[in-house]
C-alpha cells in the first residue's frame, strides 16, 4: 500500500508548519512589547482589591493521596500504584506507599495534567471518540470492533493529542472523591515553563492572533507548556488543512488503516517537534534579552500611550457603534437574560449552603489554650475544603449544565463545564479564605490578650460573626464577577464573529491615526477589543445587576 504522506503532502505540512511559526512569532514579539506596556501601567495605577477577607497562603500538603489502579501506556495492563495529588498540581504515582513517604520521594510517574479534563464514564468517551474517527475516516460503524469494556469505577484523565490515563477506584466513595481530585487538578495545573505575566499574556494572545490569522475563531484554550501548546496549535492546522486528504488515501480494513493512521499521527509529531522546540528556543531567548533594554524606554511612553489610546477608543466608538448596536441588541441582549436565569439560582444556592455549612463547623470548634497549641485545633477545618461535605455543596452548581448546554445551538463554543469547574474553585476558595481568617483573627486576638482564650465561646462567637460579614461580602462579590466573567466567556466569541469582519473597514483608517513613535506599543484591534469588553460588561452588568435585587 502507498504511502499517504507522499512528497507533496510532506511539503505541504512542513510549510504550515513554518507558516504557523512565522505568523505567531510575529504576533508574539508584538503583543510582548504592549503587555510589557500594559504591566508598566498597571504598576502605576493599581489598585486595593475588593476583597476583605485574607487569602489562606499556598497550601504545601498533597490534596489527597491514596491507592488506585492504572492501565499501562505500552502494555495496557493494571497495576495498583498509590497516587499523591500534590499542592502544585502535579500527580505523582509509586508502587509502594512509604516511597511517597521518603524524604525526597522518587515517583514510578508523574502526571501533568495542564490541558487535561476527566471523563467519568470511559465506555461512552471511548465510543464518542471512535464514532468520529470513524466518520474522518469514511467508515461505517459496522465495520469498527467493539472497544473493550473498562470496569465499573473507572475514570479517564483525557487529552486529545497526548498519552490518556485510565484509572479504577477501590468504591464508589472514591471514585467520586478522586474524580474531584483529579477534575481541580485539571482545571488549576500550570502549564507555563515561563510563568512571568508579561510572557503568560503575550503567548496567550499570540496563539489567540494567530488562531484568528488561520481563519478560527473563537477563545479555544490550550493546555500545558510553550512547546506542547504551540504543538497543539500546529497539529490542528494540519488536522484541518491536511488530514481529511491524508485519511482519504487510506483503505482497507479497519484495523489496517488504524495502524497506518497510529504510523502516520506519529510522523506528524516528529515533524512538528523538531520544528516547534528549536524556533520557541530561540524566540523566548531572543525576547527575555531585550526585555531589560527596551523596558526602560517603555517607561519613558506610557503617559504618551495612555493619551493616544484614550483618543483613539473615542474615534473608534464614534465611528463603529452603529455598526456594533445592532448586532449587540441581535446577538447578544436577547440571550444574557437566560443565561443568567440558568447560573444564578445554583450559585446564590450553592453559596448560602456554603455559609449555613462554615458557620456550622466553625462553631462547633473548641477554642481554648495555651495560644500555642490553638494552630493546632485548626486541623480538621483546614481539611474541610477537601471533604466530601464541601464536595456536595459546590456540586449543587452542577444542575445549570443542561439548561447551558441547551444554549449550544446559539453559542457553538459553549463549554459548561469549564465553567462549573470555576464555579466549585469560587465555592471552595472563598469557604477557605473565610476559615484562614477565621483562624487568623483568633489567633491574633490571643497574642494580644491570651486571657480571651479563658471564655473559648465567647472569642469564638466574636471572631465568626465578624468575618460571617466578611465572608458574604466577598461571597457577593466573587459570585457577581463570576456571573459576568462566565457570561462574556459564552457569548464573546459568537460576537466577535461577527462583529470584528463587519467593522474592519471601519477601524482599518483609525490605526493611521496612531502617532509614529507609539505605533510599536497601541494595537487597534487590542483597542477595538477593549471597547467591545467594555460595551459587553455594560450589558452583562445591566443584567447580573437586575438578577441580584
Amino acid at each position: 500500500m502507498s504511502n499517504p504522506v507522499d512528497e507533496s503532502t510532506k511539503q505541504e505540512i512542513q510549510d504550515i508548519i513554518k507558516a504557523v511559526i512565522g505568523t505567531f512569532t510575529t504576533q508574539y514579539v508584538k503583543w510582548y512589547a504592549i503587555y510589557l506596556c500594559k504591566k508598566l501601567k498597571l504598576d502605576a495605577r493599581a489598585e486595593p482589591s475588593p476583597y476583605v477577607l485574607m487569602e489562606r497562603p499556598p497550601n504545601t500538603d498533597p490534596l489527597k493521596t491514596g491507592w488506585l489502579t492504572k492501565e499501562g501506556g505500552a502494555t495496557k495492563n493494571w497495576k495498583k500504584r498509590f497516587f499523591v495529588a500534590k499542592a502544585d498540581y502535579i500527580v505523582d504515582y509509586f508502587e509502594k506507599e512509604e516511597q511517597a513517604k521518603a524524604e525526597k520521594p522518587k515517583p514510578k510517574g508523574s502526571m501533568a495534567l495542564c490541558g487535561y479534563r476527566v471523563i467519568e464514564d470511559p465506555n461512552d468517551g471511548v465510543i464518542k471518540r471512535l464514532t468520529a474517527l470513524a466518520e474522518k475516516m469514511g467508515i461505517d460503524m459496522s465495520q469498527v470492533p467493539k472497544p473493550k469494556e473498562y470496569p465499573k469505577l473507572t475514570f479517564e484523565v483525557h487529552h486529545y493529542r497526548r498519552r490518556s490515563y485510565f484509572l479504577t477506584a477501590a468504591n464508589e466513595e472514591d471514585f467520586k472523591a478522586w474524580v474531584d481530585v483529579f477534575k481541580t487538578v485539571c482545571w488549576r495545573a500550570y502549564g507555563f515553563v515561563n510563568k512571568d505575566w508579561v510572557h503568560v499574556e503575550a503567548f496567550r494572545e499570540a496563539v489567540r492572533r494567530t488562531r484568528w490569522e488561520l481563519g478560527r475563531w473563537g477563545y479555544w484554550s490550550y493546555g500545558g507548556s510553550e512547546v506542547q501548546i504551540l504543538s497543539d496549535l500546529i497539529a490542528d492546522q494540519i488536522d484541518y488543512a491536511v488530514m481529511g486528504k491524508i485519511y482519504g488515501k487510506i483503505q482497507g480494513a479497519w484495523q489496517l488503516r488504524n495502524m497506518i493512521r497510529n504510523k502516520v499521527l506519529s510522523v506528524l509529531d516528529g515533524m512538528v517537534s523538531a520544528g516547534v522546540a528549536p524556533a520557541w528556543k530561540a524566540m523566548s531567548t531572543t525576547v527575555e534579552e531585550l526585555r531589560p533594554k527596551i523596558e526602560p524606554k517603555i517607561k519613558e511612553l506610557v503617559d504618551p500611550i495612555g493619551k493616544a489610546e484614550g483618543e483613539l477608543l473615542n474615534k473608534l466608538k464614534e465611528a463603529a457603534m452603529s455598526v456594533i448596536n445592532p448586532l449587540l441588541e441581535q446577538h447578544v441582549v436577547p440571550h444574557l437574560s437566560k443565561i443568567m436565569e440558568a447560573m444564578q439560582k445554583p450559585m446564590t444556592d450553592a453559596y448560602d449552603e456554603a455559609y449555613k455549612y462554615w458557620d456550622e463547623q466553625v462553631g462547633k470548634n473548641e477554642v481554648k489554650g495555651p495560644k500555642a497549641d490553638l494552630p493546632k485545633s485548626f486541623g480538621t477545618l483546614d481539611r474541610l475544603y477537601y471533604g466530601w461535605d464541601m464536595y456536595n455543596v459546590a456540586h449543587k452548581i452542577d444542575i445549570m449544565y443542561e439548561p447551558l448546554w441547551a444554549l449550544n445551538i446559539i453559542f457553538p463554543d459553549i463549554y459548561p463545564w469549564g465553567l462549573i469547574y470555576q464555579g466549585h474553585n469560587e465555592i471552595k476558595g472563598t469557604f477557605d479564605n473565610a476559615v484562614y481568617t477565621w483562624e487568623s483573627k483568633l489567633i491574633k486576638a490571643a497574642e494580644e490578650n491570651e486571657a480571651v482564650l479563658g471564655d473559648g465561646k465567647a472569642i469564638n462567637d466574636k471572631v465568626r460573626a465578624e468575618v460571617m460579614e466578611q465572608y458574604k461580602h466577598d461571597g457577593k462579590l466573587r459570585i457577581i464577577a463570576w456571573y459576568a466573567q462566565s457570561i462574556k466567556t459564552i457569548i464573546m466569541p459568537p460576537f466577535n464573529a461577527v462583529v470584528i469582519p463587519a467593522t474592519k473597514a471601519i477601524i482599518t483608517p483609525i490605526a493611521d491615526a496612531i502617532p509614529e513613535p507609539l505605533r510599536e506599543f497601541i494595537d487597534i484591534e487590542s483597542l477595538f477589543m477593549e471597547l467591545l469588553n467594555g460595551i459587553l460588561d455594560e450589558s452583562i452588568n445591566t443584567v447580573v445587576g437586575s438578577g441580584q435585587k
